[in-house]
């Protein structure tokens, strides 16, 4: 990251209504409503060279894998990290997906292969998930532990500095939820990156 954009890309809402979070450049985070001041982001001084300068987006950075936890004040912060994917929330499935490139013949599984196209919009996209879901070879990724609903935004953002548009409401029940991850290719160049909270 050699600089940060002065406005990161904006909440999009397709025709289909589903909002979607993108990132400037690197992981999303999801923070619980009563802990978005406690989320700095990237300091306005930080050195492009020094991840340590960073901040909690730096923090964000250094996750491994597809998912993991790091503290935000008192409480916990999701990463979702490894790709700089479009994602939405889907609260009935409570689960997270994201849009991600793939290589053709990486390795994954197709989400449907009768499909002769990849995925070439985000309707198109949640139409899938049921089958990805079906089809995922579910990895653990720990758990996360949140007071109530959260904020989905991008990483690099200060919780009380990220607009309202720019965030996406993440409608869950008190409690901690075990985390699953899979990616799950749906196409010769499309993937959906999937973070299941699990009861």
């Amino acid at each position: 990251m050699s600089d940060l954009p002065e406005d990161l890309a904006p909440t999009r809402r397709p025709a289909g209504g589903r909002r979607w979070i993108d990132s400037s450049g690197g992981p999303l985070v999801v923070v619980p409503a009563t802990a978005l001041p406690a989320w700095r982001g990237v300091p306005d001084d930080f050195d492009p060279d020094d991840l340590d300068t960073w901040g909690d987006y730096g923090r964000a950075c250094a996750v491994e894998g597809n998912a993991g936890v790091l503290r935000a004040g008192d409480a916990e912060a999701l990463v979702l990290a490894d790709e700089p994917a479009a994602t939405t929330y889907l609260p009935e499935r409570r689960l997270f997906v994201r849009r991600i490139r793939a290589e053709r013949g990486a390795a994954g599984q197709r989400a449907d292969a009768d499909a002769d196209a990849d995925a070439d919009s985000e309707a198109e996209v949640v139409r899938l998930v049921p089958e990805a879901v079906e089809r995922a070879d579910w990895e653990d990724a720990g758990s996360w532990t949140t007071d109530g609903p959260a904020e989905l935004f991008d990483a690099a953002l200060g919780g009380d500095e990220a607009a309202p548009t720019g965030r996406l409401r993440v409608e869950v029940e008190p409690g901690t939820y075990r985390l699953r991850t899979a990616c799950v290719e749906i196409g010769g160049t499309t993937a959906l990156g999937l973070v299941h909270l699990a009861g």
